[in-house]
């Protein structure tokens, strides 16, 4: 369930993502009839960037931040004022920053809830929270990192966080970044066995939903647009190389 305890706030929690994953695993298998020896991988899409703190064990210390909260509002302005190399895929460095993303919501996390935020081992994404439930690795999809995390050239934007005084943040980050349908790991087995399906099942990493989508869409090749509608509308382009600029968000 989705709680919003201040307006603009939104918050699910976590554990009920995996036991909503176990539940509707079991029963599409069941109602289906599909032989689990049939099923070759798994890979997952999550909301981004939907932020979870987790402690050593990699269970959550509190309800998500869901991707359409706001709540960092002010720290994305924060953000945004550093001017940093990092924020070249924000309108060229023009900004905006987005509340949403990564960072603006860990910096909201410090300073708002600093004795939370300093006992929390882990700070990802729901995919990850979910990839680490599946295999027991903790990694980051290269495509939120570089969508959502500001990073820079597949690096964490340490001047950035720097600047910001949360250089923590790199330290509490995955420390492996794993490309879209790079093996992430075998499916483990309390995993398993709460999945239905065969324990060392290749895991797959995935990405941002929208992002997902655009390879169902196929939407691959240069030149090439996707229109994707829904809770938020997304033009979403394929360039030959990387560039930024004002009023392009890439």
């Amino acid at each position: 369930a989705t709680t919003h305890p201040r307006p603009g706030w939104g918050e699910q929690l976590p554990s009920d993502w995996w036991d909503g994953m176990g539940a509707s695993c079991r029963r599409v298998l069941t109602e289906t009839g599909v032989d689990i020896a049939n099923v070759v991988g798994l890979c997952v899409d999550s909301t981004c960037c939907t932020v979870v703190a987790l402690d050593q064990a990699g269970d959550a210390l509190c309800p998500c931040i869901l991707w359409m909260d706001m709540r960092a509002a002010e720290q994305a302005k924060q953000v945004l004022a550093t001017k940093d190399v990092a924020l070249r895929v924000n309108g060229g460095g023009a900004g905006p920053v987005s509340a949403e993303w990564m960072v603006p919501k860990a910096l909201w996390l410090k300073q708002n809830k600093p004795a939370l935020f300093a006992a929390a081992d882990k700070v990802c994404e729901y995919q990850d929270y979910i990839n680490l439930k599946l295999t027991g690795r903790y990694c980051a999809s290269a495509n939120n990192a570089a969508v959502r995390w500001s990073f820079v050239d597949g690096a964490p934007p340490l001047s950035l966080l720097d600047a910001l005084d949360i250089p923590e943040l790199a330290r509490k980050w995955p420390q492996e970044v794993l490309g879209m349908g790079e093996r992430v790991g075998g499916l483990g087995a309390t995993a398993a066995a709460h999945l239905g399906l065969p324990m060392g099942l290749t895991v797959a990493q995935g990405g941002a939903d929208a992002f997902v989508a655009m390879v169902g869409l196929g939407t691959v090749r240069p030149g090439q647009l996707a229109l994707i509608t829904g809770s938020s509308h997304l033009h979403l382009g394929v360039a030959a190389g990387a560039f930024h600029g004002a009023g392009v968000w890439g």
